[in-house]
């Protein structure tokens, strides 16, 4: 942390380490070196804290500086708090300018309390921060559209989403997908859904999981297809683990082939039972995502049930006559 110093301001002032910032200072007569600044009353390079020339006065600071810098402030940054706006104010009655002001006051604690989550590691901001209230906005406006009206307790995830550099449209989307895959589906979907990331709360906050940095976009998207092949197979009665689910997603198994699979599992049980034959469903699975031995076993027990039933239909009575079977 970088303190400079100034003939008039002998206590210091912490501004960082960013060397853009630094220059900044020392443009308008600060030095590092505290005995420089007591020696001399010309600053740094023969100028004096305003930057002018050693022949021209030294600026007077006064009362009416730092009333005029917080009237600035308050008309320029009203939406941030009462502290920030003083430190821009102290900011300007060393500068006189606002965007070394601003510059200045960005390097304080007050505002990285407040403003940390815009800079980047390497001090580059991400956004300034009226656009991080514009985005914070628009996060509320897409959270109330799925009945989520009080937001106060999502102000830190709102920070790591605008650290995470994601935009009001692209949060708009993340909350389309899971309404679209998840409200928009079958009942067992949502049920899944909340098992996978454990909320058990009134149902706005289903959506509210959302704004957690820990469920990124392609980890979720990639669940919500799990959750669809999932919810196919709960819908017809089959439990099978969230693992399973996921390994015959990336595989190949939509929710609109589990669905298809699951329904006609059913049947095929009903086949073994009438053949005397074992049947489990992940061999129905196996043979939806293209494996060769399940799809063969799956046509064999189909072949022995149909050969069955046809044997059973030729035996059927006429006229209370056995038909359709060689009497001995």
């Amino acid at each position: 942390m970088v303190k400079v110093y100034r003939k008039d301001y002998l206590t210091g002032y912490e501004i960082g380490d960013d060397p853009k910032v630094i220059a900044d200072y020392k443009e308008n007569g600060y030095t590092q070196s505290l005995k420089d600044a007591t020696a001399s009353s010309k600053g740094i390079g023969g100028q004096n804290y305003t930057g002018s020339t050693a022949s021209t006065a030294d600026k007077e600071t006064t009362a009416g500086d730092y009333t005029e810098g917080l009237e600035r402030a308050k008309a320029l940054y009203k939406f941030m708090p009462e502290n920030v706006q003083a430190e821009f104010a102290n900011a300007w009655v060393k500068f006189g300018e606002t965007n070394l002001a601003k510059a200045a006051t960005r390097n304080t604690a007050a505002w990285k309390k407040e403003f940390k989550y815009l800079q980047r590691d390497d001090g580059s901001l991400i956004m300034d921060e009226l656009q991080a209230m514009a985005t914070k906005a628009t996060y509320k406006e897409t959270l109330a559209e799925v009945g989520i009206v009080d937001t106060s307790e999502f102000e830190e995830q709102f920070n790591a989403l605008i650290t995470g550099e994601v935009s009001g449209a692209e949060f708009q989307q993340r909350i389309d997908v899971t309404y679209n895959a998840v409200k928009n589906n079958i009942p067992q979907v949502e049920a899944m859904f909340r098992e996978q990331y454990n909320i058990s709360t009134d149902q706005p906050t289903i959506f509210a999981a959302l704004i957690n940095p820990g469920i990124n976009d392609k980890l979720l998207k990639g669940d919500l297809k799990t959750i669809g092949v999932g919810a196919e197979a709960r819908a017809a009665g089959f439990s099978r683990s969230f693992s399973r689910f996921e390994a015959l997603r990336k595989a190949g198994l939509t929710q609109e082939k589990a669905r298809q699979v699951y329904q006609q599992a059913g049947n095929y049980q009903t086949m073994a039972t009438q053949t005397n034959s074992e049947f489990d469903v992940s061999t129905l699975e196996e043979a939806s995502i293209g494996d060769a031995d399940s799809a063969k076993e799956i046509g064999l027990l189909a072949a022995e049930s149909a050969a069955m039933s046809s044997f059973k239909a030729g035996a059927a009575k006429k006229d209370n006559k056995v038909t359709g079977l060689l009497e001995g």
